[in-house]
């Protein structure tokens, strides 16, 4: 065992917990107390790494080491740090545990500027935002956290805002030490509605009703929110003059239309997150329910209604699935360079000698064979070569995502439009909002 002083001990905690702001490491600039970085640097127990700023992490023996001390370091305060939070309402402690420590390690400092999700509604709310601070200052006074800046690539390395950084084990010893449960399943799925409301907000400002009803489609799909419950709401409204009624996903028009948005958030507000407030701080039980009694379609129902595609909308969407299919080609080789076929050669063996196979298959056939062999590329074929260049294709962080959409596209668009299968107005949301997403992804990759 390395014998540490005091002060060093600090510091590897320091590193330690800090790291997980990204998985560089914490900045060498928020480490003030160089002596004790040197030493344990020479003993092996941090490195220094450089993605356009300078970095600490530890190493395996110096995380090991870490790992023992918050361990101690939890022991030492626990009881200390669950008498400064007994001031934090229970249903609080549970919305954050829940919403916030259980997904991640990193935190904000300030309070939300930019609000999308209910979560961030809520906890701008100024009632909450003060027991979020006094939540992080008991954890900072007690060494089970850190505050340090993000950082990003841009203009050659960039300091960003300052936020509160946990390690795993602090993690797990919140999640099993304190409450996980705020809302109730029923008043959740009120709530949530403030964020897809909001999402759906950006895009009925769209003139392009296809995009409207794509982008529409995806979010309930993504949500599991259904129009029953945006009827309930979106009716309310309309009595008060804020929207247009619920017309509904298949509507000829928008869904809806928002005629007073300032009054449209403010009432957002007041009906969903302040009764969500309220409920945390144990000062209201319950919050207003939403129905309706207009019968709206469901998607299955849509095939019996206009959603199966006459002949005219199927040669469109041929024409919208096989030009994407070229695009997809054309950026895979440009994005492998000159030498394209000659890496995937090399590289994939197996796919490069199906391809050949089906070019002799062509032949055989007496059909005409493809020029080039990406030409007999399937689904798994792009998603192997996607998955095997990521560094070209991807940042990392939208790789799951980029493969979802290739997914999509090809079960709701390719394979049906190409087997000579019945298109219905849900597979062509879906394949249409995939393209969109894959069309954008391959413009940034492009830049």
């Amino acid at each position: 065992m390395i014998d540490l002083s005091y002060q060093s001990m600090e510091v590897l905690l320091k590193i330690y917990i800090g790291q997980n702001i990204r998985k560089e490491g914490i900045l060498q600039s928020e480490i003030k107390e160089k002596d004790q970085a040197k030493l344990l640097l020479k003993e092996g127990l941090i490195l220094e790494d450089r993605w356009y700023l300078y970095q600490f992490r530890t190493t395996e023996k110096g995380s090991e080491i870490a790992k023992a001390l918050v361990r101690r370091r939890i022991e030492e305060k626990r009881y200390q740090l669950e008498s400064m939070l007994r001031e934090i309402p229970e249903k609080v402690l549970g919305f954050f545990i829940k919403r916030y420590i259980s997904e991640n390690f990193v935190f904000r400092v300030n309070k939300p500027s930019y609000i999308d999700s209910w979560q961030d509604s809520m906890l701008s709310d100024s009632r909450l935002w003060i027991l979020w601070d006094k939540f992080f200052t008991a954890l900072e006074s007690s060494g089970l956290c850190v505050k340090t800046y993000y950082y990003v690539a841009t203009r050659g390395g960039e300091r960003r805002d300052i936020h509160y950084v946990i390690s795993p084990e602090i993690r797990e010893f919140l999640i099993s030490a304190f409450p996980r449960e705020d809302f109730t399943i029923d008043q959740e799925n009120v709530i949530k509605l403030y964020s897809v409301l909001k999402k759906l907000e950006r895009i009925l400002a769209s003139d392009d009703l296809d995009f409207v009803r794509q982008q529409y489609y995806q979010i309930l799909k993504d949500t599991a929110v259904s129009e029953e419950q945006l009827a309930g709401i979106i009716d309310a409204m309309n009595k008060l003059g804020i929207t247009s009624e619920y017309r509904g996903l298949l509507s000829d028009k928008k869904p809806f239309e928002i005629f007073d948005p300032s009054r449209f958030d403010i009432h957002l507000d007041k009906n969903l997150i302040e009764p969500a407030v309220n409920i945390l701080l144990q000062q209201k039980d319950e919050i207003q329910t939403f129905t309706t009694d207009k019968k709206i379609p469901n998607l299955e129902e849509v095939k019996i209604t206009r959603g199966i595609l006459n002949e005219e909308e199927l040669g469109e969407f041929y024409i919208i699935v096989s030009s994407f299919e070229r695009q997809l080609r054309d950026f895979i080789k440009t994005k492998l360079g000159k030498r394209w076929e000659e890496r995937i050669q090399n590289d994939f063996q197996e796919i490069f000698q199906e391809w050949i196979k089906r070019r002799e298959d062509d032949k055989r056939w007496g059909i005409e064979p493809e020029k080039e062999l990406i030409n007999y590329a399937d689904l798994g074929h792009y998603i192997q070569i996607v998955e095997k260049y990521d560094r070209l294709f991807t940042s990392g962080e939208d790789l799951a995502s980029v493969k979802v959409k290739l997914i999509d596209w090809y079960r709701y668009g390719r394979n049906p439009i190409m087997h000579s299968r019945t298109v219905t107005l849900e597979k062509f949301i879906m394949t249409q909002s995939a393209i969109n997403f894959l069309r954008e992804w391959m413009r940034r990759k492009s830049e």
